[in-house]
Parts: C-alpha cells; structure tokens; sequence
C-alpha cells in the first residue's frame, strides 16, 4: 500500500509539473506572438537619409571624420542643421561632403489608382567621398559597387495621398530612366525613405518624403527630364492596392 501510496504521489507530481511547464511554454509563445522581434532595414535605420544619406551608424561615431581647417573657415560650410543655400556642403561621419549645387522646383502630380503622387523638388548634390569608408557607404547605400569616389545624385521631393480606407505600404519609386538610356532601380541607384515602406500612409492622408538616386556622369551637365516609375502599393496584411504606376516623364 505504502508503494502504492509513493508511486501515486510521485505520479502526481510529475502531471503537476508537467502542467505548469506547459502553461509557460504557452504563455511564452503568445507573448511572441503579441510582440515579435525582427531586424530592422537599413532604410528604417537610416530615417533621416533626406538630411544625410551617406552616414555612418551611431556606433562609429569614436572614428568620425574631421572636417579640415579650411572647412571650418568657409562660410559655405554647415556643421549642424540642414543646408539652404545653393553652394552650401555639409560632411557626414564618415566624410562624405555632399554639396548642393543646383535646385528645380517641380509641379507635377502622377496619379495611380486610390495614389497620388506630386513631385515638387529636385536638388542636385554633388558628392566627394574623403576617405574610403565614406566610399564604401556611399556605394552599400545606393548599391553601385563601381562608383567613383565623386558622383552625383538628386534627391526627389514628393507628397504621396493616400485616398483608401487602409493603410498605404510601398517603397517609393522603384525605377527611373535618363535621356542616355541608363535605368536606375530600387536594386542599383535608387534611395527611397524609409517612412513609406515601414509607418506607410495612413487612411485619407498625406506623407511628404524623398527619394536620392544617383545620376550617370554622361547625364549629370545635360539633364533636364527623367522618366519615373512608382513602386507597387500594398496594405498592411500585403494585399496589393495599386501595381506599379506607369512610366511617367518629369521635366525640370
């Protein structure tokens, strides 16, 4: 009976173990599943790449680049803050100068399906890199691994309206083609803001945002159109709400 009696309890207590490792097991996976954990994308991480594309991550700051003293005596030189002026540079951390060199302002709406697009700006930034991690950067960013360490970019300016009752996800612009024939794509030469592809647009609103893409040099003296391709348009559970616009030109 005393066996009887042992075997019985020990019985017990394994089922009541048993029990509770299962009721945390469950409660572990729902809390997974409440609030999971992925890696963040470079453009999320790069937020601000409207004000400085090309810059390291926080945690390089101990090597930041110096700017010289030259630059600090030149009144086009700005430090802090974003630039204004026509002919004004700024330096990343990793120096990288990206001077603005010429400014179009742009009036035209593209309009696809429930998404409407209007370009408004286009600043054209030369870029120098000064050391080869600004180089490096620079080329991991616009995914080009033959760029020089001088080119040129624009930077698009543009309000995306949202006229749906869901939640807008899309990159951006996912391609654009020159006059000479050179097709840059969100795989090589195109730098959408991240805001679109992560927070989206909410219902019946409007998000202004940019996009950088680098300029062929044959292209850079000459250039005054470029054909504009915006990326396909989903809702937060990944249902398609607009394909990809049509090929638009943009003159400036």
């Amino acid at each position: 009976m005393r066996k009887e009696s042992m075997q019985r309890r020990i019985g017990w207590l394994l089922t009541t173990i048993i029990g509770i490792v299962a009721v945390i097991v469950v409660l572990v996976l729902y809390r997974s599943n409440e609030q999971p954990t992925r890696v963040r994308t470079m453009a999320e991480v790069n937020l601000t790449h409207n004000k400085r594309p090309f810059s390291k991550k926080d945690s390089d700051k101990d090597s930041s680049y110096e700017p010289t003293k030259k630059d600090l005596a030149d009144k086009n030189y700005v430090k802090t803050g974003q630039i204004k002026k026509i002919g004004q540079y700024q330096i990343t951390e990793n120096g990288l100068v990206q001077k603005w060199v010429d400014s179009k302002k742009v009036n035209r709406t593209i309009t696809n399906g429930s998404i409407s697009y209007k370009i408004e700006q286009i600043n054209t930034i030369e870029n120098t890199a000064r050391t080869q991690n600004a180089l490096v950067a620079a080329r991991h960013t616009l995914n080009d691994r033959n760029m020089s360490d001088k080119f040129t970019t624009l930077v698009i300016s543009y309000r995306v309206t949202n006229n749906n009752a869901v939640t807008a996800i899309t990159p951006g612009i996912t391609a654009i083609k020159y006059p000479g024939s050179i097709t840059m794509s969100a795989l090589s030469g195109i730098y959408n803001d991240g805001q679109l592809n992560t927070a989206g647009i909410v219902p019946y609103s409007t998000v202004v945002t940019t996009t950088t893409v680098l300029v062929p040099k044959k292209d850079v003296a000459k250039l005054k159109s470029l054909d504009v391709q915006f990326a396909t348009v989903k809702d937060s559970a990944g249902n398609e709400i607009e394909k990809p616009s049509d090929v638009e030109t943009i003159t400036f």
